[in-house]
């Protein structure tokens, strides 16, 4: 019963923190493209091509392999609300204030294991109201970051109560919604569950394989595409660490940007309880010998970690590791912190008299209210509808987001306007096709589509070669004379293929493994 009413007042917090963004319309945030690229997948799907690789519509209307490099799960979970009925915004808010919801209920569920439901409820509440949830929600946008970020306390969760099915399935679902957060999140794993590895590497070959139909592809093909801009420039991670100010002391809040230097116009702070509490817990866990003892020194180590991570003093480790430059932004690892300092945070509660928890945990709600929750509000709100959001300077705006993260790098040079006109195109994810008339013996035609492999032309039913645009990287080819029709056909490579008979195989064997256990 007392399990029952903390879930309640976890769900009741959520509510509170989410309330007002549940009316018609939706939020002005910094990634405002998950609109569009979920009405991308919708006709991908519709289409046929399962899985999703390419959007039609993307890079202003020339096409791009976005849903063959970022994760599909969040727009996965969001296309189903959309075929139930609710509009694309409806689903994509949905996604964005659920995890608010599971997150912190995980985070209760999982920290009750270890210092009771008063302890648990304790480490919800500091999730809950981080700072860095508002930022992730109310100021960034970011939708798979937020998702996989409260995902993780579900995966810790059905780990520690060895419910393996659960597990491997939540995993592979952390795999397809967010790699950076991934990666952090298989440290703590491994150092949670040092004495369980051989249990935990079965769980992560399950996951890969079920994964491998994104994973693979997203991997090796990524030298086809413009990737290497996600870290250069302005995404370069040297220019945008925070100082010890940003993450400890400052409590000011902006809706901007992160920007060159210790000022910035949005916020990094892990919050004061947020970090005030780990600290108490870790040092009373001490001096009074508690057996979690060694369990929160450890996982405080970890947040303070991470914390490092986020200051310029680490940046011996982020050249040591090249790969982190895809973080982009040091001060991400503010998602490693708060899952870390939350958990501890809990502990305190093993350290106060039992007839003092529930005023102690009372009285830490309300200061993390008064703290915190100004931070979880929108700075403007858009009444529009679908059809708005998708037309006109909504939809080029939401087109040209992003380009240069996925776009195929057979050209010289960003396409800067939205598709010509001069040439009608029926397309969708698998295939374009439409007429063209030619006035003179023979002209060069520039499909407005930018190639990736695999890609095939047929010219009145006929397959001919094509050559690519060397300043877009667009499709071209010669057409004679006359009225002629073209169907142009995009095809999975062989490392595409043999990632998805992969993950088909390991889906088979997932659900032998589930009839064998229901038996």
């Amino acid at each position: 019963m007392k399990n029952k009413i903390y879930i309640l007042i976890i769900f009741c917090i959520s509510l509170f923190l989410t309330y007002r963004l549940m009316r018609s319309g939706i939020w002005s945030v910094q990634d405002d493209l998950h609109i569009f690229r979920l009405s991308e997948y919708d006709l991908c799907l519709k289409s046929g091509q399962i899985p999703c690789r390419y959007s039609p519509n993307s890079a202003l209307g020339f096409g791009s392999p976005v849903f063959n490099f970022y994760p599909p799960a969040t727009y996965f979970f969001a296309e189903i609300f959309h075929l139930i009925g609710f509009s694309f915004i409806d689903s994509i808010k949905i996604i964005y204030i659920a995890p608010l919801f599971f997150g912190p209920i995980f985070m209760f569920l999982l920290a009750s294991s270890f210092f009771g439901p008063t302890g648990g409820l304790l480490s919800a509440l500091v999730f809950a109201t981080a700072p860095y949830q508002a930022l992730n929600l109310y100021v960034r946008g970011a939708l798979a970051e937020n998702f996989a970020l409260n995902l993780v306390p579900v995966i810790f969760y059905f780990f520690l109560k060895k419910k393996q099915k659960l597990t491997i399935l939540f995993l592979t679902i952390l795999f397809l919604t967010h790699q950076l957060t991934t990666l952090y999140a298989l440290i703590l794993l491994i150092l949670f569950n040092l004495k369980s590895l051989k249990s935990f590497l079965i769980i992560l070959i399950w996951s890969l394989g079920l994964s491998s139909f994104f994973l693979l592809p997203s991997l090796l093909e990524k030298n086809l595409t413009t990737n290497y801009l996600m870290i250069q420039g302005y995404f370069n991670y040297i220019i945008h660490f925070a100082t010890l100010k940003q993450l400890f002391v400052d409590r000011s809040w902006g809706y901007g940007a992160s920007l060159w230097g210790p000022v910035d116009d949005m916020s990094f702070q892990i919050g004061y309880l947020q970090w005030l509490l780990p600290t108490i817990a870790t040092l009373l866990a001490f001096y009074k010998k508690n057996k979690h003892r060694f369990l929160i020194l450890i996982v405080f180590i970890l947040g303070l970690f991470f914390a490092f991570l986020t200051h310029n003093k680490s940046t011996f480790i982020w050249q040591l590791l090249p790969f982190m430059a895809y973080f982009q932004f040091p001060w991400r690892f503010l998602g490693a912190i708060i899952l870390s300092f939350s958990f501890a945070s809990g502990a305190v509660i093993l350290f106060i008299p039992q007839k003092f928890k529930n005023i102690f945990v009372f009285i830490t709600l309300i200061i993390l209210i008064l703290l915190n929750f100004n931070y979880f509000k929108v700075d403007q709100w858009q009444n529009i509808n679908d059809q708005q959001k998708l037309s006109g300077g909504n939809l080029i705006a939401q087109q040209g987001a992003g380009m240069t993260d996925f776009y195929p790098k057979y050209g010289t040079n960003f396409p800067a306007v939205n598709t010509p006109k001069n040439i009608q195109i029926t397309k969708n994810s698998q295939i374009a096709y439409g007429q063209i008339t030619v006035d003179s013996n023979l002209s060069t035609i520039n499909l407005p589509i930018a190639y990736f492999p695999q890609m095939e032309l047929r010219l009145d039913t006929q397959k001919i070669p094509y050559r690519i645009d060397p300043e877009f990287g667009f499709i071209q080819f010669d057409v004679p004379h006359g009225t002629h029709s073209f169907y142009l056909r995009f095809l999975n490579t062989p490392i595409r293929t043999i990632a998805n008979y992969i993950s088909l195989l390991f889906v088979f064997a997932f659900i032998i493994k589930l009839i064998r256990v229901t038996k």
